[in-house]
């Protein structure tokens, strides 16, 4: 089946209500966990952060990233109407609809963006790069987390977005949207990476 954007963001609004509970919720939850314990560390020494999460879906993210830093100053934006009011619901966070490819913000607004296994989902990979260099600050950085394979391997069976594809071909990408060379850390299952890369 080809990947259609339109029917996936549909897809996980209907399942905003129970995203999180559930088997798939328990990986997807201790997934967060350290993604979440990665971004601070991006972020230390920053006095009240500014921090978007981009797919933010149901808002896990937003809310451990509240409990570990109870001073930054949180966004999260999600195309899916579900998850935005979901989010919205259970964190402090300002919460938006809004896709990678087009955020409703001015430039240089945040210190941190980090997007935690929304990237596969994204339309235009190289647009919500873009997008999320533009909203940088000088120095700020960006985490992004997914399935991300070594070449070679098959990047299309993780779900219905694929994978995000090669961690070189993530890398060059990331390279082209203006960001300096990531540094990739394990997340999960040596499946799940994450790219560290300043802005």
């Amino acid at each position: 089946m080809t990947f259609d954007p339109e029917r996936d963001v549909a897809a996980y609004g209907r399942r905003a209500a129970g995203y999180e509970r559930g088997p798939r919720g328990f990986l997807h939850g201790e997934i967060v966990r350290r993604v979440a314990v990665l971004a601070v560390s991006l972020v230390r020494g920053t006095p009240e952060p500014r921090i978007l999460d981009v797919g933010c879906g149901s808002g896990a993210l937003l809310r451990l990233l509240c409990s570990l830093r109870p001073d930054a100053r949180l966004t999260g934006v999600d195309p899916a109407a579900g998850m935005v009011r979901a989010a919205a619901a259970s964190t402090r966070a300002e919460v938006l609809r809004a896709a990678a490819e087009e955020l409703p913000f001015a430039d240089a607004s945040f210190d941190l963006v980090v997007s935690s296994s929304s990237f596969s989902h994204w339309e235009d990979k190289a647009a919500g790069l873009a997008e999320c260099r533009r909203v940088l600050a000088p120095g700020g950085a960006l985490l992004l987390a997914d399935v991300f394979t070594t070449r070679g391997l098959p990047v299309r069976v993780f779900g219905p977005g694929g994978a995000s594809g090669s961690r070189e071909r993530a890398a060059e990408a990331i390279g082209a949207a203006g960001f300096a060379v990531p540094v990739w850390r394990p997340v999960f299952a040596r499946v799940i990476w994450g790219a560290a890369a300043r802005a």
